[in-house]
Parts: structure tokens; C-alpha cells; sequence
């Protein structure tokens, strides 16, 4: 694991799946894919190259690397966001391994106790897995679609019926329906 790390053509290889993975989602992915694709190739991979155009360095260990921490707050805040709201579950493992990296942040920031390879291998190996979590999302999601239609890319924002509950679809039966629960009848 950690020759992989070493890895000197590492940085292009996750540029290239990143980049494949990403446009995959953007062309078969719905409302969760492309968010969390998208926000991928503008905070990770444009973010990098204003990094290295600005500084003219790539990411640095022995210290925190802010510009990298502030892109994985950027990712983070992002991705969270996505994961409460989506339709999907893989999303808040990628949010989750996101809070990972924003800890190793922190942490390196309070202490110099950590080592850079420990720092390195908990800002570098979240977004391996995420990525390799967005890849079979996309998957998912496509054999899905083919299998089943078209389903909510969200969750709803009230719970679901159970059974034996009135209808909530603007029928007469709906209790939205009665007159008693409108902001008249409440008052009275």
C-alpha cells in the first residue's frame, strides 16, 4: 500500500479515472451522479490546476496543505449536502470518507504528531475509494433505470404512507382536504 503511495505516476493515473469516472456520471448519471461528479472536476481537478498555475507546486505533506484542505471542505460541504438529500446510499459513504480527509486536516493542524505518510495515506486514499464508490453508484443507478424506470433522484422531505394512513394526493379523501385543517379552522 504504501509503494502505492509512492507511486510517482499516481497523481495522473487518479487524474485519468477521475475524469472517466466523472464524465461517465455526467452523461448516464441523474440529479446525485452528476452533483457529485461535477463538484469533483471543478474542486479536485480544476482547484489542482489553479493550485499548480498560482504556486507553481503540487500538494504538499510535510505541513497542511491548505489550498488541498480548503478544496476538501469546499468537496465536503458539497458532498454532505448530497448525501442527506439523495436518493442513494453510496453517496453518504463518499460523504463520510470525505469527513475522513477533513479530519486528517484538522488533525495535522493541531499536531505535528502525525506523520506525513499517515497524513498522506488520510487525504489520499478517500479519494481513491470514492471514486471507485462513484463508478458503481453509476453502475447501480444505470441497472436500475434499465431494470425497474425512471425513480426519484431525492428523497421526499415527509415520511413515506404507512399502511392504513388516508391519502395525501389532493383527493377528497386527503386530509389537507378538511376544512378543519386549513389556518381558518385551526384558529377556531
Amino acid at each position: 500500500m504504501i509503494e502505492w503511495l509512492a507511486f510517482e505516476n499516481r497523481q495522473e493515473v487518479q487524474n485519468v479515472l477521475a475524469y472517466a469516472i466523472c464524465i461517465a456520471a455526467l452523461i448516464w448519471g441523474a440529479g446525485p451522479e452528476r452533483i457529485v461528479a461535477g463538484s469533483w472536476l471543478v474542486v479536485f481537478e480544476g482547484g489542482s490546476l489553479i493550485q499548480q498555475y498560482m504556486s507553481g507546486e503540487s500538494h504538499r505533506l510535510v505541513t497542511v496543505d491548505w489550498p488541498l484542505a480548503l478544496m476538501d471542505m469546499v468537496a465536503g460541504a458539497i458532498w454532505i449536502a448530497v448525501a442527506l438529500y439523495a436518493n442513494r446510499n453510496y453517496t453518504l459513504w463518499i460523504a463520510g470518507l470525505q469527513l475522513l480527509a477533513m479530519i486528517a486536516h484538522l488533525s495535522r493542524a493541531l499536531t505535528d504528531l502525525i506523520a506525513p505518510i499517515a497524513y498522506a495515506i488520510l487525504i489520499i486514499v478517500p479519494g481513491w475509494l470514492q471514486l471507485v464508490l462513484l463508478a458503481f453508484g453509476l453502475i447501480f443507478h444505470v441497472r436500475r433505470k434499465r431494470r425497474f424506470g425512471r425513480y426519484r433522484d431525492w428523497r421526499r422531505s415527509t415520511s413515506a404512507p404507512v399502511q392504513g394512513d388516508p391519502p395525501m394526493d389532493g383527493t377528497p379523501d386527503d386530509p389537507m382536504n378538511d376544512p378543519a385543517m386549513s389556518p381558518q379552522g385551526l384558529a377556531k
